[in-house]
């Protein structure tokens, strides 16, 4: 039921770093929605991906594991060079964007 604690927790797991926490008050950052084909046992269907910003405040030292192949950290400006993925480019303008407060 706690969505950004799951997004958290992932992170977390994902990542190997303890000392994150969510970015922009935990406010969702961005929506994916693509199809899953069709395998056995399980029907095409729309996954959802909800991505939240999430910092570092501490050691930043991460841990590539079995759920996480290939990390690294990366300016913003330069993801560019790592992914053509346009879901992965959305995120990180909106992720450049100022925050407006109301």
């Amino acid at each position: 039921p706690d969505v950004p604690a799951a997004a958290l927790r992932e992170a977390r797991e994902e990542s190997g770093i303890e000392w994150l926490e969510l970015a922009r008050g935990g406010a969702l950052l961005d929506l994916d929605i693509h199809p899953i084909p069709a395998r056995p046992g399980e029907p095409e269907h729309l996954h959802y991906d909800a991505r939240f910003l999430v910092r570092a405040v501490g050691d930043e030292a991460f841990t590539v594991s079995e759920e996480s192949h290939d990390l690294a950290w990366v300016p913003l400006a330069e993801i560019g060079r790592y992914t053509g993925e346009e879901s992965v480019l959305r995120m990180a303008r909106k992720a450049q964007r100022p925050v407006l407060r109301a």
